[in-house]
C-alpha cells in the first residue's frame, strides 16, 4: 500500500496557536501567582504542552514574562491616532473600561516586588509605557509629565483593584472619569 502525502507528512504544530496558548497561560500565572511563584511546568500544563516547548519558544521565564507583557499592552499602539486634545479623556475612559489592562498592571506590580525582576519591569515600563506616552504628549518636559500621568493611572488602578474604593470602582460615574480626564489632560497640555 502506498502512503499518500497527507498520511506520510508529520503533523506540523501550529506555531502561532501554540505560542498564543503559552502566552495566555503565562499571563494567567503571572497575574494570579506573580513572577516569583509561577513556574514553567505549570505554565506548560495550563497551555496543554510539554514544558520543553515553553523554553524552545521563549528561552527563559524572564523572556516569557517580557513577551507576556508586550502581548497585553503597548501605550503607543493603544492610543495611536488619538488626537492630543482628547488624550486625557481617552486614557481615563480606558482606565475604567478595559479589564485586560488589569492583568498587565497586576503582572507588572507583582513582578516589581521580586528583586530579580525589578530592572526588567523598569525597562518594560519605560519601553511600553513611558516612552510611548512621552511621544504622544510631546513638548517641553514630556518625560516629567508622562511620568506623572503614569503615576496617576497606576495609583487609580491600585485603588480600583487592590484596595477598592467605591469612588474609583469599575462602576464609577461619568463625573469621576471626567475629573480624571481633566487632570490627565492638564498634564498632556503642559505649558506648551
Amino acid at each position: 500500500m502506498v502512503e499518500t502525502n497527507e498520511q506520510s507528512e508529520p503533523k506540523l504544530r501550529d506555531r502561532e496557536r501554540t505560542r498564543a496558548r503559552i502566552l495566555s497561560a503565562a499571563q494567567i500565572a503571572f497575574t494570579k501567582l506573580g513572577y516569583k511563584n509561577s513556574n514553567m511546568r505549570d505554565i506548560a500544563a495550563e497551555a496543554g504542552i510539554n514544558a520543553s516547548l515553553v523554553i524552545r519558544y521563549f528561552g527563559s521565564k524572564e523572556e516569557l514574562f517580557e513577551k507576556a507583557i508586550e502581548e497585553v499592552f503597548d501605550l503607543g499602539q493603544a492610543f495611536a491616532g488619538i488626537d492630543r486634545q482628547t488624550l486625557g479623556k481617552a486614557i481615563a475612559t480606558r482606565l475604567f473600561s478595559r479589564a485586560q489592562d488589569t492583568d498587565l498592571m497586576a503582572m507588572m506590580l507583582l513582578a516589581a516586588t521580586d528583586p530579580s525582576m525589578n530592572e526588567s519591569v523598569r525597562r518594560l515600563a519605560s519601553a511600553r509605557m513611558l516612552r510611548p506616552m512621552m511621544k504622544l504628549i510631546g513638548g517641553k518636559d514630556a518625560e516629567r509629565r508622562a511620568t506623572l500621568i503614569l503615576a496617576i493611572v497606576t495609583g487609580i488602578w491600585v485603588y480600583r483593584f487592590m484596595l477598592p474604593l467605591k469612588t474609583v470602582s469599575a462602576r464609577a460615574g461619568a463625573d469621576i472619569v471626567d475629573q480624571i480626564a481633566q487632570l490627565i489632560q492638564q498634564l498632556v497640555d503642559g505649558e506648551d
